[in-house]
């Protein structure tokens, strides 16, 4: 640890660098994985629709209905509307069909697929939020071009898609706000009371998010789902009588189902399957056989059909049989006919002619094709409907077109291995750089000067220049161009750093001598275990049972270690008088009945999430209420014992800042309470004021006696003051349930840093005990992580804290809450190692390290866990890119990689700031 000695603030600035450039990297990296489409305003031409079958001459189908309403409820997943929950829709209903949806599992992305039958980019989740404007071609510009009258109500995602092709919108103002259940829901319906009496539009788009929202703040399982699906059905039943459906059509639809935790985002039944209710006047038929499953690409084209019109160049669905029965015979297979026209050319295109001219999907279409004149024949010379060639030649042009969509859909998988090689390149290269002077005890910058900058900006420019040049890099413009350049820059630097690097410790002759306590390497092989476990998609989708046996595990044997340590060291002569030994020993294990108590605490918070359905059912409300009180009780005697306040008064003021917690939860209706939801804010506002009042308290009272107390305990002071204001808010915006585990994580993180001081230290692995209460803080903030109910999917993504105390929607606040509630176990565990490392009084007395350096060491540290999982995984992505689960596992576990590095960055920013101001 040497290399710490006497150049702190260099180490400092040396590992904001790092950290920038190697989110850079991995940044470069997931755009090359997950390519963003460039969508133009030129529009494709599809194929146009065929007048000719051979040499038979074909009629296209005509518009069949002058009017079309669709209905999209977000998170309207197949089984919420039953017989029971939305009786009209359901009995009136001409067919009730089920559509499979890709994912991502998020609004945006399934809008684009409705509209253009194709299926999104997996990137599309994190532009969700960003409502990227749709430039391709879609069904609603080709409605446009036609000069149909379009009107649209709901979710501003519409708009910002499609900002020029509405003639009237209203759109939500803030459709993040998921506190909104209703409001939004009643202006959509005012829109649609006006427009039933309009008819001067061709398509009316309603799309209600009351239902969404309240899966994502109350879960699947809320009493105000079923009242939702009643005003929904009221709704269609509202459309459906004042129009009577005369020329007119009404689908009934979700962009995306919802899981039973009441999120969406990830690959479960419940998120990946919607319903299809298609209501209109002449019903010659009812269908409701659920044994076919149709994709939700499958609409565009057959809307297409419906409308007339060609069907979008980019799409790849096929067509829904049960929404053509209104067409003759004749017209049913033009259109099949058309739309299989439509996919072979698009195979052509994408896998070549010899390909199709081999694949069996090319002799059903000429089989169909054969059926298909046979059938004009007969209808045309003998005036009589073979339904017998009908059927052969509809079958064939189903099974051809489901075929050619399967692949196309498997085809769709594009790497930009140009990008991806520089992001491997650059990210790789970060942690070589970061590895070595860690281990090596060297410089951490070699190359310094305008003109070596100069030189090598003018090297990577001309590298990428070639890199053009040979098609590597496709990338076009300005931003993008100064991107790549500066990132190649970094690499050649950090490449040659690396480079002199190695020559000069070959010159100095030093090898390289590492001698690890067991525990250390038990620790550390933790850590490598669940690193190496990312290989695994059941691990990945597992990874909160890992961390809790790695975590608990390494906190057993702790336990024992210390146990035995503490043992050896006591005076008495027990190893030859037995009964003495025995006394001992059963007075030592009722000293430490706390912590087998702690220990075991983990057995149930690991399964406390599973319980949370459960938990939080209306009929568990009491159990609630106690766990809640219990929660703050339990983080009033933290801050106490654990002395996180200094006179009574602070402790005071925190523990009602506790009860105006539980009153806030008693007004929203989770917990027993005698409040009213009207004072929510109010409680909200007095608790935000106990809060200032009690930090601005303690640091006055840390003002007060300043001169008395030396640097390092004056910042120790500072970050106990941050720390229970963490600590304060993470319990206003955890979950009722989740509140246990803000305190237990302190008693958890305290238990490990006291086996750790109890084991045998010799002075010169003395500074290993820092290393060892790192690697513990590691495990037990991601055990922690996870016992919150995060887990890898996006699903499980808790929007609800964003809007704690909002009426509107602040991307920004949305963010930094959601953010500080998610990793609260990661920023509450690292400043309580800090505060921890600074109240340590014999690290200047026992070691030649004095606190900033000890700090530093653990900053340092912590950096390299992140980047060495998050790398390897990375190298992993590109070894499974084909793998069956690459999106629906592997993929978002990338993106959650990507951010715990930028929560790292957060977390980095946080405490060296706090350093700098004491000149630490």
């Amino acid at each position: 640890m040497s290399c710490y000695i006497g150049k702190i603030r260099d180490v400092r600035l040396f590992l904001l660098w790092m950290i920038i450039t190697f989110m850079w990297g991995a940044g470069i990296f997931l755009t090359g994985f997950f390519p963003i489409n460039n969508y133009s305003m030129e529009t494709v031409d599809g194929v146009r629709r065929p007048h000719k079958l051979d040499n038979v001459s074909l009629k296209p189908s005509t518009q069949l209905y002058e009017q079309t309403i669709l209905m999209v409820v977000d998170a309207l997943r197949v089984d919420f509307p039953t017989q029971n929950r939305m009786p009209f829709s359901y009995n009136n209903s001409c067919s009730r069909l089920e559509l499979r949806v890709n994912i991502p599992t998020v609004t945006m992305p399934r809008l684009k697929s409705l509209t253009t039958g194709t299926i999104s980019n997996f990137i599309d989740i994190v532009l969700n939020i960003g409502h990227v404007e749709q430039l391709s071609d879609s069904l609603l510009h080709r409605l446009h071009r036609r000069n149909e009258n379009m009107v649209f109500a709901g979710d501003r995602t519409w708009i910002s898609l499609f900002p020029k092709q509405f003639k009237r919108f209203t759109a939500n103002t803030d459709s993040f706000f998921v506190n909104d259940f209703y409001e939004g829901d009643k202006n959509v319906t005012a829109v649609l009371n006006k427009e039933l009496w309009n008819d001067d539009w061709m398509l009316l788009v309603l799309h209600y998010l009351g239902l969404d929202h309240i899966g994502h703040v109350e879960g699947s399982e809320s009493s105000k789902i079923p009242l939702k699906l009643k005003e929904m059905d009221e709704v269609v039943q509202k459309a459906y009588q004042k129009q009577l459906l005369h020329k007119q059509l009404l689908l009934l639809t979700g962009d995306h189902g919802m899981k039973d935790g009441g999120g969406h985002g990830g690959s479960t039944t419940g998120e990946m399957y919607v319903p299809l209710f298609v209501l209109k006047q002449n019903c010659s038929r009812k269908s409701f056989d659920k044994s076919n499953e149709y994709n939700q690409i499958d609409l565009a084209p057959t809307l297409a059909i419906l409308w007339a019109m060609e069907i979008p160049p980019m799409s790849i669905g096929c067509l829904i049989p049960q929404l053509l029965d209104e067409f003759s015979l004749e017209d049913q297979l033009y259109a099949y006919y058309y739309n299989a026209l439509h996919l072979l050319q698009k195979a052509y295109k994408n896998f070549g002619e010899e390909y199709v001219e081999a694949s069996a999907f090319n002799d059903w279409f000429t089989t169909a094709k054969s059926a298909h004149k046979q059938f004009l024949s007969t209808k045309r010379n003998d005036d009589f409907d073979n339904n017998f060639i009908f059927e052969d030649a509809k079958v064939h042009y189903l099974l051809m077109s489901r075929e050619i969509s399967q692949q196309l859909s498997a085809s769709l998988v594009q790497f930009d291995y140009g990008l991806i090689t520089l992001g491997l390149l650059l990210t790789t290269l970060v942690m070589s750089n970061t590895l070595l002077v860690f281990c090596l005890s060297t410089e951490c910058v070699f190359m310094q000067g305008t003109g070596t900058y100069l030189s090598l900006l003018a090297f990577a420019a001309c590298i990428n220049k070639w890199c053009h040049y040979q098609h590597y890099f496709v990338t076009t413009g300005f931003t993008a161009t100064l991107a790549l350049v500066l990132a190649l820059m970094a690499s050649i630097y950090l490449l040659i750093n690396i480079i002199v690097i190695f020559l000069w410790r070959l010159q100095s002759c030093q090898g390289l001598k590492i001698a690890l306590p067991n525990q250390i390497c038990f620790l550390l092989g933790c850590l490598l275990f669940h690193t190496l476990s990312l290989a695994s998609s059941s691990f990945i989708e597992n990874e909160n049972k890992t961390w809790h046996y790695l975590g608990a595990s390494a906190l057993f044997l702790l336990c024992v270690k210390s146990f035995f340590t503490d043992l050896r060291s006591y005076k008495l002569d027990t190893w030859v008088n037995n009964i003495n030994f025995y006394k001992v020993a059963l007075f030592k294990l009722l000293k430490i009945h706390t912590s087998w108590i702690v220990i075991g605490c983990l057995g149930f918070l690991v399964r406390l999430d599973e319980a949370a359905f459960y938990i939080n059912q209306q009929k568990c409300k009491i159990w609630l209420s106690c766990m809640f009180t219990a929660a703050l009780l339990l983080y009033v005697l933290c801050l106490f014992q654990h002395k996180l306040v200094q006179t009574r008064k602070e402790l005071l003021l925190y523990a009602l800042a506790a009860l105006l917690i539980y009153g806030y939860r008693g007004a929203k209706g989770t917990v027993y309470s005698v409040l009213d939801t009207k004072s929510c804010n109010n409680i909200l506002n007095i608790f935000w004021l106990v809060v200032t009042t009690a930090a601005c308290l303690s640091a006055v009272i840390l003002n007060s006696k300043r001169r008395n107390y030396q640097l390092y305990t004056i910042l120790a002071s500072c970050f106990r003051i941050l720390l229970t204001l963490l600590l304060t808010i993470s319990m206003l915006l955890h979950k009722p349930h989740n509140a246990l585990l803000v305190a237990t994580l302190i008693y958890t993180l305290s238990l490990s840093y006291t086996f750790c001081d109890k084991l045998e230290w010799n002075k010169s692995l003395y500074s290993y005990k820092y290393l060892s209460k790192l690697l513990c803080t590691i495990l037990i903030a991601n055990m922690f992580y996870f016992y919150q109910g995060n887990s890898n999917s996006f699903a499980t993504i808790d929007l609800n804290p964003g809007y704690v105390g909002q009426t509107t929607y602040n991307p920004v606040l949305v963010g930094v809450l959601v953010t500080l509630n998610m990793y609260s176990a990661q920023f509450i565990s690292i400043l309580y190692l800090i505060k921890h490392i600074l109240q340590e009084n014999d690290n200047t007395k026992t070691n030649e390290l004095t606190a900033s350096e000890h700090i530093n060491f653990i900053l340092y540290f912590y950096t390299l866990s992140i980047f060495v999982p998050v790398l390897i995984y990375l190298w992993l992505l590109l070894f499974f890119r084909y793998h069956l689960f690459i999106y629906s596992v592997f993929a978002p576990k990338a993106l959650y990689e990507y951010y715990k590095v930028f929560v790292l960055f957060l977390t980095y920013l946080m405490t060296t700031i706090s350093l700098y101001i004491f000149g630490v």
